[in-house]
Order: C-alpha cells, then sequence, then structure tokens
C-alpha cells in the first residue's frame, strides 16, 4: 500500500491535491494533509509515508528546511512550487521532481507515473538537499551541478564532465571524462531536456553529445569525439548536427 502526505501551508491548495490524488492516482491508496510546516518532520517520523508532496514557500519553514530535519529518509519528494524558471532547473538538476501550482491533473498523472517507474532508485538523499541549496545560490544556471540517479546512489557532476549520452532501453549511460561511465534511472529524453542549453546535440534517437568534444564528422556520416568513439548521426538530425557545429 503506497502512502503519501501533501505538506502545504494553503489548506484549500491541500484539500484539491488530496482529491485529485484519489481521483487520479489510485496506486496511492492513503494520504494525509499537514498545514503546518512546524508539524510535517514529527509527521514524516510517524507516518512513514512513501511519497511527500513538498511546497517550498510556506511560514515558519520552507520546504528545504523541512527537509533538513527528516531522519527518516525512504520516501520520494515531489515539490508543489510556483517558484521561477531558474528555480525549477535547480530543482530538476539536483533529481527531484515538481509539480507547478495550480496543479494539472495530467501533470500530477505524470508525476506519479515517474515515481511508480523509478522504485528501483534509492529515496531522497540528502546530498540531492545540499545540492539544490547549492545550485539555488549560483550565480547562473551555468555553475549548476546535475544529480545522476542510479541505483547504487546519486552522481554528481558538472555537465561540462559529459562526454555523451545513450538511451539503453528506459536507462541511460552516461559517459564522462575520465573514461567513466554511469548507468542513470531516468530516460534519455529528460536528460535531452536538460541539457540541450548546455551545448549537447542529439545526434540520434539514442545518443546524445557534447559539443566541446567533437572531433569531426567522418566520410560515413559518424561523428567522431575525442575519446575516438564514433556516434550515430541520424539521416533527419544531420542538417541540425552540421549547423550546431
Amino acid at each position: 500500500m503506497l502512502k503519501a502526505l501533501i505538506i502545504d501551508d494553503e489548506p484549500r491548495a491541500s484539500g484539491i491535491l488530496q482529491i485529485m490524488i484519489e481521483r487520479f492516482v489510485p496506486e496511492i491508496e492513503r494520504t494525509w494533509v499537514c498545514n503546518d510546516a512546524r508539524e510535517a518532520a514529527p509527521m514524516i517520523h510517524e507516518l512513514e509515508p512513501d511519497l511527500v508532496f513538498l511546497d517550498i514557500r510556506m511560514p515558519h519553514l520552507n520546504g528545504f528546511d523541512v527537509l533538513e530535519q527528516i531522519r527518516y529518509r525512504r520516501f520520494k519528494v515531489i515539490f508543489t512550487t510556483a517558484f521561477s524558471e531558474y528555480a525549477l532547473q535547480a530543482i530538476r538538476f539536483s533529481a527531484f521532481d515538481y509539480l507547478l501550482k495550480p496543479v494539472d491533473p495530467r501533470e500530477l498523472m505524470a508525476a506519479a507515473q515517474r515515481y511508480l517507474t523509478s522504485l528501483d532508485e534509492l529515496p531522497f538523499q540528502p546530498e540531492q538537499l545540499h545540492n539544490v541549496l547549492t545550485n539555488l545560490k549560483a550565480e547562473s544556471p551555468a555553475q549548476f551541478r546535475l544529480a545522476i540517479p542510479t541505483k547504487e546512489g546519486v552522481h554528481f557532476f558538472q555537465p561540462s564532465e559529459i562526454i555523451r549520452l545513450e538511451a539503453l532501453g528506459s536507462y541511460t549511460q552516461i559517459h564522462q571524462t575520465g573514461g567513466k561511465k554511469f548507468m542513470a534511472s531516468k530516460g534519455l529524453g529528460e536528460y535531452a531536456e536538460l541539457l540541450e542549453a548546455y551545448g549537447f546535440i542529439r545526434t540520434h534517437k539514442s545518443h546524445m553529445v557534447n559539443r566541446l568534444f567533437i572531433s569531426f564528422l567522418d566520410h560515413d556520416g559518424f561523428l567522431v569525439l575525442r575519446d575516438n568513439s564514433r556516434i550515430e548521426v541520424s539521416r533527419r538530425r544531420k542538417e541540425e548536427v552540421l549547423k550546431s557545429m
């Protein structure tokens, strides 16, 4: 039985979200509401929810303050927020999910599905919280650190340290400088959306490369990277890849 806790200082907003969860996410069989952030940590420790819908802007304690009080960490967090795009990018780079207020039922169902397909990942880690707080203090998104959740734990590094990404089913293999590889628990599409603004090029439905590591396009139509890997370029993406080079 999956259990969820909604933490939001607005009773109307939390009540609507609770009704939406009951109506659109039948996998969650029990839902509680907390309207006072000061009571959130004790409720989490007592109820041990699987999923926490956490507002960020609240009186007394914000959502990040609440997480810093938590000892029980076997749950996933979905932030509910009206934050700016900059803050949302910082949150996504730290491998947290979010819902924009007012919550759309379709977005709620999509977030729930992402949660249900990520049950083999490790739950909320304190390092993720530290990373999002660091990202929020950064002078620009170019300084954000990316959190990569895997079955073994969460890895953190700058986008500039990634050479390329390769889709392997619903997972993504990330090739990093120094010959390191990580099998991320999320699909390539999610990373493509995050990294396009950082000089990454989608060359194929299964490949994305960092432009910094491209050497040349060979006669067979493959991109050759500085680590001597050859990456396929699909016919429909060839013109786009040439322009970006």
